[in-house]
């Protein structure tokens, strides 16, 4: 028996967040060190998957309709479940507060879903008899939300103040749950940028990141989700080769505050749709990744295109360029899948779990 434990990176695509918790809790139960509710969110005609099923658009979405304080320039091209069919068709909002007055009137809904979510967690975690339990909350920065705006000046002039918005709901969560809650965060666009820009200048790319942290409660403890973007189950990051993502985390870890702790960093290897890759060589940049005592390495690689044995090698080439047994996980949050391709996962990430 190893000591590998699994992360689920947040959305499921079940009934709602008590089937997404109960499937995760039958499957992989004692495996798991912390819980997402599932993200599943309001069903309605407009979203009749969950308002939640898409990452940042649930929050997208408020500022929408909150006429208020945003202008509609342009709307979103949308899907039959509601979400917009790419990044590209986002909606595209115009702020009517100046970034020092909107975190009085912005709201983004994280601490509602830990509400309505945390107390039931609690007794799944009594009946299923997982007391090591923690409940996880994952938010993006201040960075993703410029994903809506028109203009990218007004993108990078307002991450502060998401960062402001988001830090406090966080911390009304924390002010519940205290050392019962992992908050993870989502980077998709600070992964993207890494990728765009050279290595030298991911210091600014980490700005909003690390802004967020120090305005979140000290002694949080955090994990970090590096994603490459999962849109409708497609990437928007495409590396090739892992170099930059392993001096990306570096820098990120290096300038980590000390008042809080990382508990985790989520490395992603397949691509929405697409496996991870077989060849063993292209898992070697792993071997440079600092991070600090006790922080869990999580290898988000179990995808059900594979084979068992597959996914085994993936695992085994990943382990050898750590020079270590790692935590596994799928590379980002299941509810781009169906529910069977979600539930194969699931099994997949078990059978991974009891390797010898």
């Amino acid at each position: 028996m190893t000591n590998r434990s699994t992360l689920l990176v947040g959305s499921m695509p079940f009934e709602d967040e008590e089937q997404c918790m109960r499937r995760a809790l039958a499957t992989l139960g004692p495996q798991l060190f912390s819980l997402p509710d599932g993200e599943i969110g309001e069903k309605s005609a407009q979203f009749p998957r969950g308002n939640r099923i898409a990452w940042i658009m649930s929050a997208i979405e408020m500022l929408t309709a909150d006429r208020d304080n945003w202008t509609v320039v342009r709307e979103a091209v949308r899907g039959s479940d509601g979400m917009p069919i790419g990044y590209e068709h986002l909606q595209q909002l115009k702020p009517r507060r100046s970034p020092g007055e909107l975190p009085q009137h912005v709201q983004l809904g994280y601490d509602r879903f830990f509400e309505r979510s945390y107390p039931l967690f609690k007794e799944l975690r009594r009946e299923y008899g997982q007391a090591h339990l923690k409940f996880q909350l994952g938010i993006p920065t201040g960075l993703a939300m410029g994903f809506a705006f028109a203009s990218k000046l007004d993108w990078l002039r307002y991450t502060g103040a998401f960062n402001t918005v988001l830090a406090r709901e966080v911390n009304q969560a924390l002010a519940q749950a205290g050392d019962d809650l992992i908050v993870q965060l989502e980077l998709p666009p600070e992964v993207y940028a890494a990728h765009l820009l050279p290595k030298p200048l991911h210091r600014l790319v980490l700005r909003s990141a690390l802004d967020l942290v120090r305005k979140i409660t000290p002694g949080a403890q955090i994990g970090l989700h590096l994603c490459l973007g999962d849109l409708r189950n497609e990437a928007v990051v495409h590396p090739k080769t892992l170099d930059t993502l392993v001096a990306f985390s570096n820098r990120l870890v290096a300038a980590w505050p000390a008042t809080h702790r990382l508990l985790y960093v989520h490395y992603p290897f397949a691509e929405g749709a697409v496996p991870p890759r077989l060849e063993a060589d292209y898992y070697r940049p792993l071997r440079a990744i600092r991070l600090p005592t006790g922080t869990r390495f999580i290898a988000g690689f179990v995808h059900e295109q594979l084979s068992l044995d597959d996914n085994t090698r993936v695992l085994a080439a990943i382990e050898q360029a750590r020079g270590q047994t790692v935590d596994v996980a799928a590379a980002c949050g299941l509810g781009r899948r169906t529910p069977e391709q979600a539930e194969q996962v699931l099994d997949l990430t078990w059978k991974l779990t009891m390797l010898a």
